[in-house]
């Protein structure tokens, strides 16, 4: 408890000088100036608890960052049924770069980002016995989260050259408003540029952590983090090989019934990261907006019929993890009833299927499991029919369609599969969006480009300049 009222306390001060500082800069960012040095290793503790605690915001991981993915990249999934216009925006491909969600969800993400900057850059004052771990933990903080922000606002990796599309501004040093404001200013860096960053940091990240470290991230979530990077580039053997480090490390089980991976207090036994939220800390915006009114939330993103007949009947994923709602009797989804429930990031389940799909685009087998052996330890743990013994890729993203629905995934594998979307595109010429249309990356806020020079005619294409 020490720990969390240094950090509060430290925080205050922090935010407030960000608050009075001037607004209009690349990245509204906590900031720390020579006031509020950190000359000692608990205020760089105390510190990193902060950034964890940043990475659970609303508007990051604790739900935005994953629903902006599935709102872009429903396919006849799901409905945005709110009366918020700018998450309407995403789910109708209407986005405008002046959208208050995409503005909100850029700014936060970058904060934690420079806390994670502000750690690296006083790792001086921390003892050697604990200075890889802390400098692990905010190379896998940034690394990750660059990674989330290249997939929402850059180009997919395969759709042109990545080594001339814009991606988003690198910015690796802490942000100082008050004496070096000139320094934020800087522009987008390609998306090559950006996923290197990203691998690079969680690459040091994967052996500077331990293999046991909490509720915090480990030597596993990096590799967990870094299959998922590799799958996005379809750089598939080394994606197989980290999510089957992962698998074979022995440290995570499938949980029994597949409800019991969600709605917990506590991180079950498939949890390779996650986001802790307790009743008197930590925010989920995935059960303010999936929940119905019976659990206290606003039902807003609904399940559409074309993803229920997606499973059959005697699949757990459809009698457990799916329910109606009383009073209007619409369909939701059941992986966010708690509101104090802690929000997965990475699953086993994930490591599983991109194993899979790893080895059987490769078409080598890392691990002791065939493509087919991967799928069915999911659809057996669902009491679902046999995998097929010969799966295709096809198969593959429509296990993890069911298997990881509601989770942030749809945008990403839209891109990785090629698949164009039908729903909600009346404002398209062919009547479906492409997989690479522009209205499924992100604007750059306009505010942004509005206050950095850096950033002017970079604007993502369809949003003007």
């Amino acid at each position: 408890m020490n720990t969390y009222k240094i950090f509060f306390l430290f925080a205050c001060i922090v935010l407030l000088q960000v608050r009075c500082a001037d607004e209009l800069k690349i990245e509204p960012q906590t900031d720390v100036t020579e006031e509020v040095a950190l000359d000692n290793e608990e205020a760089v503790q105390s510190l990193l608890v902060g950034a964890y605690d940043l990475l659970g915001d609303d508007d990051v991981y604790g739900g935005w960052i994953q629903m902006t993915s599935d709102l872009l990249g429903t396919n006849n999934d799901i409905n945005w049924g709110g009366t918020f216009t700018d998450p309407d925006d995403l789910w109708l491909k209407v986005t405008t770069s002046a959208n208050g969600q995409v503005e909100v969800t850029w700014t936060e993400t970058y904060e934690v980002i420079n806390v994670a900057n502000t750690i690296l850059a006083n790792l001086g004052v921390v003892a050697d016995d604990e200075r890889a771990r802390i400098e692990g933990e905010a190379k896998f903080i940034r690394g990750m989260l660059y990674f989330e922000l290249i997939r929402l606002f850059g180009k997919d990796w395969t759709d042109g050259d990545p080594t001339t599309n814009l991606g988003v501004p690198l910015k690796l040093t802490p942000t100082n408003l008050v004496y070096a404001p000139e320094e934020n200013f800087i522009g987008r860096s390609t998306v090559a540029q950006v996923y290197a960053q990203a691998i690079s940091d969680l690459t040091a990240a994967e052996e500077l952590l331990p293999e046991e470290n909490g509720f915090f991230a480990t030597t596993w979530a990096a590799k967990a983090v870094l299959a998922r990077v590799y799958l996005q580039q379809q750089n598939y053997k080394e994606a197989s090989l980290k999510a089957s480090e992962v698998i074979e490390s022995g440290n995570y089980a499938l949980v029994d019934r597949v409800d019991r991976a969600f709605n917990q207090a506590f991180n079950s036994s498939e949890d390779v990261f996650s986001i802790q939220i307790t009743n008197q800390d930590g925010e989920n915006a995935f059960q303010t907006f999936y929940a119905s009114r019976d659990f206290n939330g606003r039902r807003d993103i609904r399940v559409r019929g074309n993803y229920v007949n997606l499973f059959e009947q005697n699949d757990d994923r459809l009698k457990l993890l799916l329910y109606e709602d009383g009073t209007s009797g619409r369909i939701l989804s059941g992986k966010y009833k708690d509101q104090f429930a802690n929000v997965s990031v990475i699953r086993l389940a994930e490591m599983y299927l991109i194993r899979a799909e790893g080895n059987l685009m490769s078409g080598e087998q890392t691990g002791p499991n065939t493509p087919s052996e991967d799928l069915q330890v999911i659809r057996s743990r669902a009491h679902a029919s046999d995998a097929p013994a010969n799966p295709t890729i096809t198969d593959i993203y429509l296990e993890r369609k069911r298997e990881l629905g509601f989770e942030g995934h749809f945008l990403h594998d839209v891109h990785r599969s090629k698949t164009n979307i039908t729903q909600n595109a009346n404002n398209t010429e062919n009547g479906y969006f492409e997989w690479n249309h522009n209205m499924l990356v992100l604007p750059i806020p306009q505010r942004e480009v509005d206050a950095n020079p850096s950033l002017q005619g970079q604007q993502n294409p369809g949003y003007g300049i």
